[in-house]
């Protein structure tokens, strides 16, 4: 199997995989730690410095749990705010 059909069926596989990796590079860039708790839905639980409360995101929709706010520059916004 070519890489470019290999590619394509594990994106079929998982469509939020971009998503996740890109959250989780950003994530990496700002020195967030976080964990990741389902790749496939792309659901990771991250720490707010100000406070150490749990935050939660989905990388595939960009939600962020409590939050109308969606995507992971809102996040990292939200994690690094009075810290």
């Amino acid at each position: 199997m070519s890489n470019k059909k290999q590619s394509k069926k594990t994106q079929a596989k998982n469509p939020n995989q971009e998503r996740l990796q890109y959250a989780m590079a950003q994530l990496d860039k700002h020195g967030i730690e976080y964990v990741l708790k389902n790749e496939v839905s792309g659901h990771l639980h991250c720490r707010r410095k100000s406070d150490d409360s749990l935050m939660q995101f989905w990388a595939g929709t960009g939600k962020i749990m409590g939050c109308e706010a969606k995507g992971i520059h809102n996040l990292i916004e939200l994690l690094t705010e009075c810290a």
